[in-house]
């Protein structure tokens, strides 16, 4: 019996859904017939009429817009949004949609009547909250709607002036009750202005646009801001040096972050959101037997605010629990990963490797571990301020964010910094080394080089890093994921040919050869694939959009400024 129980509720449950998916369906398709409607009349009417006839048509146009976008937004369960559907199905239940006396308009009003209350009885479930921050710019667009209705009264008074016979006298409040009622179609256009009602129309589509856009505004969902302290943020190192996997997963610590901790398991995971957009960083940190738990938590944790999910950098090892639980899957890459006991540089594999090498060693290059937990150095300090500086005056852009770590002398924690001196002992370059598989591995997280740094310089710190861990007995050593690489052309993914032409086609946006280029020159041991996998399976743009815009500091923006900089220097040349 305790058992039975708690099947039927859970079946009952799921009745539920199916009625409230149906029902936002029926509205979606109740949405389009409206708008199909407008642009088939089914009587003809004097060309006196013409004008009114229009509005009632634009205002059936607009509700249908407006409808259709609450559907989409009904689906994600927004409370905001049940409440704008309810109070149009008495607003259309009252004036109507349809014109009045066509035998369609009582079964549409049945319709709606239906629709209200169906919607009435599953309020409960309507829970989602909208986003807190959002209510300055619905205020403000809500205005902008206040102020074109005000404008559309003020032309309705001077018209019925012009209307009115001599010594007529017309009150304000009759032309506001005419110009409000011809916005909501429930009015005629004075015969004055039935030759210039151009100034109508574009009042009417500027009020409406206004209206549509604070409603999506009001809809943006919400999140409460995370707030960690010390110990959230120790709790969620210790889960890092004890079951990370994914070399990406210790940049959880960084500041740009929120961290999610499971509730039914002991996990963690760090995530950062973007309109409706949740994107995560790498895999779940947790047990393996934890992973299916923690990984549906957080996935109910972001459909109850009415988020969609991007994980960024994972790897392959959890990918069956991910298509399990219904995520979309794509390869994003390939990491540069080096099994130490296994890596050499000697041979033809290796050419490019020892040459390199040797330069830096020839022009006087020497590597050293800056090993701040045991001796902090001031000046030394200053030193990774100065390279810092320098590489970013070299760069065409600001620094990657999320997907890339910070220097963080400040708190260096679990990190290791390897730096080169020149001849004179002058720093030339660094190193910023993030642990995984539990110090099992080491990944070049940050790498910057001054303006005087000879070539070969890179190499050789992270030839002499790897020599020191492999003396440690730590197994791996990584690059990172050089993105886009390895991408299969015959791929029948959507997901993967979009990324594939991007790799081929934008590299003056990021430089995606070049990167896969720089790596495989050190001769990885093995190139461990990377993918993305995001909730719902198909991703809308909105999804694409806030995982680009979440690791460049200048957004899109920055991209397509890049983009447009080499063309112009193509075009020079």
């Amino acid at each position: 019996m305790n058992h039975t129980l708690p099947k039927n509720q859970e079946h009952a449950r799921q009745l539920r859904i199916r009625i409230e998916n149906i029902t936002i369906l029926l509205l979606a398709v109740f949405s389009f017939f409206l708008f199909l409607l407008t642009f088939f009349p089914f009587s003809r009417i004097s060309q006196a009429m013409q004008g009114s006839f229009e509005m009632g048509r634009m205002v059936q146009r607009a509700f249908s817009i407006v409808l259709f976008v609450l559907s989409l937004q009904l689906w994600k369960r927004k409370r905001n949004a049940w409440t704008i559907a309810v109070g149009i199905f008495v607003l259309n239940f009252l004036r109507g949609l349809i014109g009045m006396g066509h035998p369609l308009h009582n079964g549409i009003m049945i319709l709606d009547l239906f629709l209200f209350i169906l919607f009435f009885i599953m309020r409960k479930d309507f829970c989602c909250p909208a986003g807190r921050g959002n209510r300055r710019q619905t205020l403000l667009l809500t205005l902008f709607a206040i102020i074109g209705v005000l404008i559309n009264v003020g032309i309705t008074w001077h018209y019925m002036r012009l209307e009115a016979a001599d010594g007529t006298s017309v009150s304000f409040a009759d032309s506001f009750t005419q110009g409000i009622s011809m916005i909501f179609g429930m009015g005629s256009l004075p015969a004055s202005m039935a030759e210039h009602h151009g100034t109508e129309f574009v009042l009417f589509w500027f009020s409406w646009g206004c209206i549509l856009a604070a409603i999506l505004c009001a809809l943006r969902p919400w999140l409460q801001d995370q707030a960690h302290g010390v110990q959230e943020i120790q709790h969620a190192r210790t889960l890092l040096n004890l079951y990370s996997q994914n070399p990406c997963s210790y940049l959880a610590l960084e500041d740009d972050k929120c961290l999610y901790f499971g509730h039914s398991v002991d996990g963690m995971l760090p995530y950062g959101t973007i309109g409706d957009t949740i994107v995560v960083n790498g895999d779940p940190v947790c047990r393996d037997e934890d992973f299916p738990a923690l990984l549906a938590e957080f996935k109910e944790f972001c459909q109850n605010s009415a988020h969609n999910i991007f994980f960024l950098g994972l790897t392959d090892y959890y990918l069956r629990e991910y298509e399990k639980q219904g995520f979309g899957l794509v390869k994003s890459g390939e990491e540069a990963r080096f099994k130490l006991a296994d890596y050499e540089i000697s041979g033809k594999k290796g050419a490019k490797m020892r040459m390199n090498i040797n330069h830096a060693t020839k022009a006087g290059v020497t590597v050293h571990e800056y090993k701040v937990l045991e001796k902090r150095d001031p000046a030394l300090d200053r030193e990774f301020d100065r390279i810092t500086d320098e590489w970013l005056d070299g760069k065409k852009s600001g620094m990657l964010r999320f997907t890339m770590g910070t220097v963080g002398l400040e708190d260096p924690m679990d990190k290791r910094y390897f730096y080169a001196l020149n001849s004179d002992g002058k720093m030339v370059a660094f190193i910023v080394f993030v642990p995984f598989l539990g110090k099992n591995g080491y990944m070049a997280d940050v790498t910057r080089h001054g303006k005087d740094a000879p070539s070969g310089v890179m190499e050789t710190i992270i030839y002499e890093a790897f020599q020191v861990f492999k003396e440690e007995g730590i197994g791996y050593g990584s690059l990172g994921v050089a993105p886009l690489a390895g991408l299969s052309a015959e791929s029948k993914n959507p997901m993967e040919r979009l990324l594939l032409f991007i790799y081929d086609h934008l590299n003056a946006c990021y430089g995606f050869r070049d990167l896969y280029r720089a790596k495989e020159k050190y001769s990885p041991t093995e190139w461990v694939p990377s993918y993305y996998a995001y909730l719902p399976k198909y991703p809308t743009p909105s999804m694409l959009y806030a995982a680009v815009e979440i690791q460049n500091p200048h957004g899109i923006r920055g991209y397509i400024l890049t983009f447009l900089k080499g063309e112009l220097h193509k075009w020079k040349k």
